[in-house]
């Protein structure tokens, strides 16, 4: 056997395998931007949330005086 033609078969296939990585990654890449850009609004819906738990809570200590 040549040891040439081994090795271009073996290119073929390595580049062949790193495209399809290649894919894969750009794929994956595109799904978390799209995830991401679109949970946007509810972090931010989430962060009033917190916030409203927040001003009751310090509304209710306030109430009690603030102390245990």
């Amino acid at each position: 056997m040549n040891p040439i033609l081994i090795s271009k078969t073996n290119c073929r296939t390595s580049k062949k395998a790193s495209n399809i990585m290649t894919l894969c990654l750009a794929g994956v890449a595109t799904a978390a931007f799209a995830i991401a850009s679109t949970s946007c609004s509810t972090t931010k819906g989430f962060g009033r949330d917190v916030e409203k738990v927040g001003d009751k809570i310090q509304g209710a200590a306030d109430r009690t005086g603030g102390t245990r």
